[in-house]
């Protein structure tokens, strides 16, 4: 764990996200059986929106780098809305870097944050195509409670 580091920060650090979460969202593209479509046209810029034009939502961005081949090798994004609705919105990890206990390291920030500042309910959604996810987020106590479903256009 020597080798990486974490920085910790808010919006400021969006768009050192943006080349993971491209990667991220390749990956649902590729993954989805139903909405591929979507995440082809779907745009960093949009979802950094998401983030910038609400000014009561809290947000938290852990990142971590590679220190030997200064490279951001993963990230987690946290938001608290105005009901302190906590969710972790976004979590990737590069895949050579996984199986290291980085994926770890980031929810375990993101729930001791999203802890300190009183969110009464943490959410995750979890992309269709992606559920070997599940099991992950289960070692944390999530689980699936409902199931939204939505109409192709």
């Amino acid at each position: 764990m020597s080798n990486f580091e974490f920085i910790s920060g808010g919006r400021e650090l969006l768009d050192l996200v943006q080349p993971l979460w491209e990667k991220l969202n390749k990956h649902h593209e590729m993954n989805s059986k139903y909405f591929s479509d979507k995440y082809r046209n779907l745009k960093f810029e949009d979802r950094k929106n998401k983030f910038i034009s609400d000014k009561n939502l809290k947000v938290k961005i852990d990142l971590i780098r590679d220190k030997e081949k200064d490279l951001y090798i993963g990230y987690c994004i946290s938001s608290i809305d105005k009901d302190l609705i906590g969710e972790i919105d976004s979590l990737f990890v590069e895949m050579e870097y996984r199986n290291c206990g980085l994926g770890d390291k980031l929810m375990n920030r993101a729930l001791e944050w999203l802890n300190i500042n009183d969110a009464k309910m943490i959410i995750i959604g979890v992309a269709e195509g992606n559920e070997n996810v599940l099991e992950f987020y289960k070692r944390y106590g999530f689980y699936k409670r409902r199931t939204i479903l939505e109409q192709i256009n």
